[in-house]
């Protein structure tokens, strides 16, 4: 779960929507993980559910508690956004 969760951050797979609500962009699947009781996490998938914990609430309290975590998210992204434009531009992806 630890592996996963830092590849998430690493790739930029986390998106803040708000300060209570993260998008998280699985390898297969998307799941909302949502901020409860002012610290609580919360998350959509399976695994949570079952087990109380997965990769994804993981990842999103890492960012959460490091000092400019928001900052990180917006950098890693805009790289990923960048890498791939570069990918689509050059035909490696597919629309």
């Amino acid at each position: 779960m630890i592996e996963k969760a830092a590849w998430l951050i690493s790739e930029g797979r986390i998106v803040k929507i708000s300060n209570l609500l993260y998008y998280v962009i699985g390898r297969h699947s998307r799941h909302l993980v949502r901020v409860v009781d002012d610290s609580k996490l919360v998350c959509s998938c399976a695994g949570y559910k079952n087990r109380g914990v997965c990769s994804h609430v993981i990842a999103v309290s890492t960012l959460r508690k490091i000092k400019n975590g928001a900052e990180i998210i917006n950098e890693i992204m805009q790289e990923r956004i960048r890498r791939e434009l570069r990918q689509l531009y050059r035909g490696e992806i597919s629309r």
